[in-house]
């Protein structure tokens, strides 16, 4: 199966993917024309005195060529011609080049014209990519969609701003052909190619990393696309054969086919200046298997979080004056302003860190708040702490934080369709099956429910009844639920909530504690 099967490839992985995402992903998600019919459509728009085939002609169908053509002929007009008073007026003052009047208008006509897609299928598809986990997006794209869509991720425009920045590599995104919040920096005619080509060597060597250390899933390109070759054949020259050949898992092209086939991912090959490449090709009509997959890719701590620790540390290192407040330690023997330390990085110091009271929520932390309130923020619980836990068990008292922090509909479940990006697929999927009979006993257990039902009236019962901490919790997980009252419930648990830690039985103390909290939390009552 295409998403079993991408997952286990990621998870090979120790970082999550970066998107490369070309015109193809624009188009379907904005309708926004390919360039040539970009161009096509500015003609009557700049006011231009000859149609394009004019320009076509004279440019040997050199698309580059042919925005040059056309900017020149309209820088002029811009200048003169009172339809374009209004942009003058916006622009004339940062028009840095005979082609800003033409970048300028183009950016335009793609901010004002972008439109969304009206399309069930295609919502979705956007909803998921919203949750996707990765480290960045690379772009040829002049729109802003991928800032829409990772509004906390931090863009970084057009080549010289990207070479000349320091980079983290989580959390950003780079425009490297510009974009029109910057109509400058779109790369258009054929001078800005020319001088692109020229330091594609240095952008190359600062993206290298990337391609060595990420997946890199390329969303939007056809496989011979120029722009994705330029960039690919600046990296080989960096790399020897065997690191070459390192690449075969990480570089992953996405084929979008008209009509409608099962996502597939095959081995494939890439023809690089004489050097054959090894990719994954996967082949899909629809995104949504893609997308679900990035979704569903587990991060510890969320992208924002990443960048923010890596800010953090690299203005530390590089600056004797850093204003960041961080510990770092290789022991805690003098730790008398550690509370003061915003981020705390250290070697060998975890079980010290323990001893002082600075350490992460762990389940039984979240277990034993269900019982006795510890005043912690819902929200950020519910997106930080619950989704973790979710990797390492299975019995999860989900419903408290979820519900204190709003998300949870009347019923308990999450909606499918939220926007909250921490909440994956599988998380949502997960809150929304759980069922009280989860918290049932196995089967030799459950042939007492009925007969247990007519002996004990309330949790008061079961507790006079059985006088084992095992049959206690047991049974009390039988019970119907109009016979458990919540007090007494809470009652017994809290009076054993030593059994939070037992080896033995501890199991089912905590099980019972995620009843009482799915009884307590999930719907409104």
């Amino acid at each position: 199966m295409f998403t079993e099967e991408l997952k286990n490839h990621l998870s090979k992985f120790n970082t999550s993917p970066f998107l490369f995402i070309g015109s193809g992903f624009s188009r379907r998600y904005l309708n926004i024309p390919t360039w040539e019919e970009l161009l096509i459509e500015m003609v009557d728009r700049l006011k231009l005195s000859k149609p394009y085939e004019f320009y076509k002609s004279n440019s040997n169908a050199d698309l580059t060529k042919i925005a040059s053509l056309m900017g020149e002929e309209f820088n002029a007009i811009w200048w003169e011609n009172d339809d374009f008073k209004i942009s003058r007026e916006n622009f004339q003052k940062i028009a840095t080049s005979k082609f800003s009047p033409l970048k300028y208008e183009i950016s335009k006509r793609v901010h004002d014209n972008s439109e969304n897609i009206d399309d069930e299928n295609i919502e979705k598809e956007i909803k998921l990519l919203k949750k996707a986990n990765i480290d960045g997006i690379i772009t040829t794209n002049w729109d802003t969609l991928c800032e829409k869509l990772f509004p906390t991720f931090t863009s970084f425009i057009g080549q010289e701003e990207l070479i000349f920045s320091e980079l983290f590599t989580v959390g950003e995104i780079y425009k490297i052909h510009g974009s029109i919040e910057n109509p400058n920096s779109l790369i258009l005619t054929a001078q800005d190619y020319q001088e692109f080509q020229e330091r594609n060597t240095y952008l190359a060597a600062k993206l290298l990393t990337l391609f060595i250390e990420n997946p890199i899933i390329f969303i939007g390109y056809s496989l011979d696309d120029k722009n994705v070759q330029g960039i690919l054949k600046s990296i080989i020259r960096c790399l020897t054969k065997d690191k070459i050949q390192k690449l075969q898992d990480r570089l992953i092209f996405c084929q979008w086919v008209a009509e409608e086939i099962e996502a597939e991912m095959t081995d494939s090959t890439m023809l690089i200046s004489e050097t054959v490449i090894p990719i994954k090709l996967i082949r899909l009509n629809s995104f949504m298997d893609l997308y679900t997959v990035l979704a569903n890719n587990k991060k510890k701590l969320p992208t924002k979080v990443l960048r923010q620790m890596k800010g953090m540390i690299y203005d530390f290192v590089k600056s004797n004056n850093s204003k960041q407040k961080i510990f770092v330690a290789d022991n805690l023997d003098d730790i008398e302003n550690i509370h003061n330390a915003e981020f705390v990085y250290g070697i060998g110091i975890k079980d010290k860190l323990s001893d002082i009271g600075i350490k992460g929520i762990d389940l039984k932390d979240i277990l034993s708040d269900i019982l006795i309130d510890k005043n912690w923020n819902s929200v950020s619980i519910s997106r930080l702490c619950l989704p973790a836990m979710q990797l390492n068990a299975r019995f999860i008292p989900y419903f408290k934080h979820l519900r204190l922090g709003n998300f949870l509909n009347d019923d308990g479940t999450l909606n499918d369709d939220n926007d909250i990006t921490e909440f994956s697929p599988d998380f949502i999927s997960t809150v929304n099956n759980v069922k009280r009979e989860d918290f049932y006993p196995n089967q030799s257990y459950l042939k007492k429910k009925e007969e247990l039902n007519t002996k004990c009236n309330s949790v008061t019962d079961v507790m006079k009844a059985y006088d084992n901490d095992l049959h206690h919790l047991v049974y009390i997980s039988l019970l119907d639920d109009d016979k458990i009252s919540l007090d007494e419930l809470e009652k017994v648990l809290i009076d054993k909530k030593n059994l939070l830690h037992d080896s033995k039985i501890g199991t089912y103390y905590r099980k019972l504690i995620c009843l009482y909290d799915f009884l307590k939390h999930r719907t409104i009552r």
